[in-house]
């Protein structure tokens, strides 16, 4: 049974990694990209449930956790921000995922003390869980803000928010793989630690270049949207 959970998570992350392309270069809103932005999701959903299963029962990795933890909710509210573009519009569903990713991040974050308490030293894994326990528990809290609020500046606040969460799920994905086979193949090198950051590092530019690109194009300078009406 492992082995079948190990060789599907294998096959759902190669198969996220061609189908997360995909939305990025096609039609905003045609129909490639909205097939293939479901596929990305459901691959991703995928890879979340089949790596829960191999950490609680059969071998517990934190790297896994904090990975598939992080990239899923980020995923997740990319994917649900195109049912509540309005203020109002969000439901149980939301809140709660923001309420459980909120509490795995914050107790990523309490392992990471615990783990520097008893160790005395600052290790790979502490800054693991450190960056992954504030990155994680800050994206879901940022979220519940956004559902407190009455208005919002921007009608299109909903298409950076999802374009963002879904290019965040993707570098996410890119650093589990680069680190899976830098761990694999390159462990003897001095730089391995760089499939770590270089994901993040040259996928975060292009994602502000695209959202002021796009903000630019769309002229985002619109009055505040009025909440929903209650009942």
């Amino acid at each position: 049974m492992h082995d079948i959970l190990r060789y599907t998570h294998v096959l759902l992350g190669a198969l996220c990694l061609i189908s997360g392309l995909i939305p990025m270069f096609s039609k905003k809103g045609g129909k490639l990209h909205r097939l293939s932005g479901k596929l990305f999701f459901w691959t991703m959903f995928g890879i979340f449930a089949t790596a829960l299963l191999m950490i609680f029962f059969y071998r517990f990795n934190y790297f896994l956790l904090v990975i598939a933890v992080f990239s899923f909710y980020m995923c997740f509210t990319g994917y649900r921000v195109l049912y509540r573009k309005k203020p109002g519009e969000q439901n149980w569903i939301d809140w709660t995922g923001a309420i459980i990713t909120t509490l795995a991040g914050l107790s990523f974050l309490y392992l990471a003390v615990t783990r520097y308490i008893d160790s005395g030293s600052i290790k790979p894994l502490i800054i693991l869980l450190t960056v992954f326990g504030f990155l994680t528990s800050w994206s879901a809290i940022e979220d519940m803000i956004i559902f407190r609020k009455k208005n919002v500046d921007d009608k299109l606040w909903w298409f950076y928010h999802h374009m963002s969460a879904f290019c965040g799920a993707y570098i996410a994905a890119v650093t589990a793989f680069a680190v899976q086979m830098s761990g694999t193949h390159l462990a003897h090198l001095e730089y391995a630690w760089l499939s770590w950051i270089l994901p993040a590092a040259l996928g975060t530019p292009l994602i502000s270049i695209a959202k002021r690109r796009y903000m630019k194009k769309h002229q985002s300078n619109k009055p505040p949207i009025k909440a929903k009406a209650a009942g």
